[in-house]
């Protein structure tokens, strides 16, 4: 997938979620950690389709099917790989995780993501925004 089509792929998955503060907060997470919407095997878990009244491209995150597979060993990554796609389907589903366990392998980049995904859910921006990679 090259930038265009990740950008027009995160314009749509924001496009789904608008208004939605914690919903949002995991696209936005997901979409500034780059690596799970650039998977391959992780594009089964993306729905795609049309506004009803603007006909706009929107997409959607099958969330809880996704940390499901993550959780049966299907998606192999790394421990932070792993930890960034439950913090966002938990926030993006409400699917429970621990924080004591998920905080742990991330690094400063991701911590501040996180951060970021926390600023949002709560309809709050960090008062940084440091470390997040607006490439869209």
């Amino acid at each position: 997938m090259n930038r265009e089509e990740y950008c027009e792929l995160v314009e749509a998955l924001f496009e789904h979620v608008v208004g939605v503060h914690a919903d949002t907060a995991a696209v936005d997470l997901i979409a500034h950690h780059r690596v799970w919407l650039l998977r391959p095997d992780f594009a089964s878990f993306l729905q795609h389709g049309r506004c009803h009244s603007t006909r706009a491209p929107m997409a959607a995150i099958r969330w809880r099917a996704a940390y499901t597979a993550l959780r049966r060993g299907q998606l192999p990554c790394s421990g932070s790989e792993a930890d960034i796609l439950s913090i966002a389907a938990s926030l993006g589903a409400g699917i429970p995780v621990s924080l004591r366990h998920v905080l742990g392998n991330l690094d400063h980049r991701n911590i501040a993501r996180v951060v970021r995904a926390i600023g949002l859910a709560n309809d709050t921006l960090p008062v940084t925004s440091e470390g997040i990679d607006d490439d869209c």
